[in-house]
């Protein structure tokens, strides 16, 4: 297949390196231009948790859709507020029987490719994988987390689509490539389960500029998190979804409490608020809040938080000390 990654930051060239080393033709697609730059020049160098360094060359490395032309499987890995805007900037890449998958954070981004694509065209998937930019050209990280069986597990929007042969493509090329992955029906609860953090360690921890395990291990951060997974767990439960509380919450407070008290991990939506960008909060605590008001579930801290995070990244410029 013709595989475009329309939005090859660190996340993407993870996964484009290994559909790559799977067999397909893959193409990056990113407006950050030294590192598809230095991706063009040399390829894609990976420093992955217990491997050998590795660098995989890419097809090409180019900044605008037009460069690649029309492809039959776009994988889409930018911030899912510039979902639109990136799709119309490179409409060459689309063609009519083009196939979009989104791998991005959060819920509600094939609501948004729905407005574009017919369903039938559309997928949708979570990463359970993490990775760095560490400059042009390299990324540190690792094809799953140590308490995942896989890397990325993926589904279409529509069950019966003409095109199950290309998600099928998708999943042997990964798995070829050495990204455990899995083509399933599980996959809007793998969603949920990964949203439970980033609801928790993304926009209180980009507020206060803190990394996850330190906010916890505060008191009154525990207990402001504490409210926050238990209203992610309780719309989840009313979508069918099952999600014990107590369970997901004592895994969490295990999970952060075997994190050495030197480590720090700064979430992607810590380094958005430092560098004053737009962060993915409409499709974190804010999906969230329109889940719950959907199925009647009251969500006031995840509201809290949301509102909050809405009025910082308006009003980065009237940061005290900035005047």
């Amino acid at each position: 297949m013709k595989i475009a990654v329309l939005g090859a930051g660190a996340m993407g060239s993870l996964v484009g390196a290994h559909l790559k080393k799977g067999g397909q033709q893959v193409f990056f697609v990113d407006p950050y231009e030294a590192h598809m730059k230095a991706v063009q020049e040399k390829g894609i160098t990976m420093d992955l948790e217990g491997r050998e360094e590795e660098t995989v060359r890419i097809d090409a490395a180019v900044t605008k859709g037009w460069e690649v032309g029309c492809c039959d499987l776009v994988i889409l890995l930018v911030k899912g507020m510039n979902t639109e805007r990136i799709i119309l900037e490179n409409p060459e890449l689309f063609g009519d029987h083009t196939v979009v998958i989104s791998l991005q954070n959060g819920i509600g981004n094939a609501d948004t490719l729905a407005g574009i694509f017919p369903r039938d065209r559309i997928g949708y998937g979570v990463l359970k994988s993490s990775a760095t930019l560490t400059k042009p050209g390299k990324i540190k990280g690792r094809v799953k987390f140590p308490y995942s069986s896989k890397g990325v597990w993926f589904s279409p929007l529509e069950k019966n689509t003409r095109y199950a042969y290309v998600f099928h493509e998708l999943e042997k090329a990964l798995n070829q490539g050495g990204f455990p992955a899995a083509l399933s029906e599980e996959t809007e609860k793998i969603l949920w389960d990964k949203l439970y953090i980033n609801v928790l360690y993304n926009a209180p921890c980009a507020l206060l500029q803190l990394a996850g395990e330190d906010f916890m291990r505060e008191e009154d951060g525990k207990k402001l998190l504490k409210e926050l997974a238990g209203e992610v767990c309780r719309v989840a439960n009313a979508k069918g979804i099952p999600m014990d509380e107590k369970e997901y919450w004592e895994k969490e407070c295990e999970n952060i409490s075997q994190v050495p008290k030197g480590e720090h991990h700064f979430t992607s939506m810590v380094l958005d608020v430092f560098y004053e960008r737009p962060t993915e909060v409409e499709f974190l605590n804010g999906a969230v809040c329109r889940e719950g008001k959907k199925l009647g579930i009251s969500t006031p801290y995840n509201e809290a938080v949301y509102y909050l995070m809405k009025v910082r990244q308006k009003t980065y410029s009237l940061i005290y000390g900035k005047q």
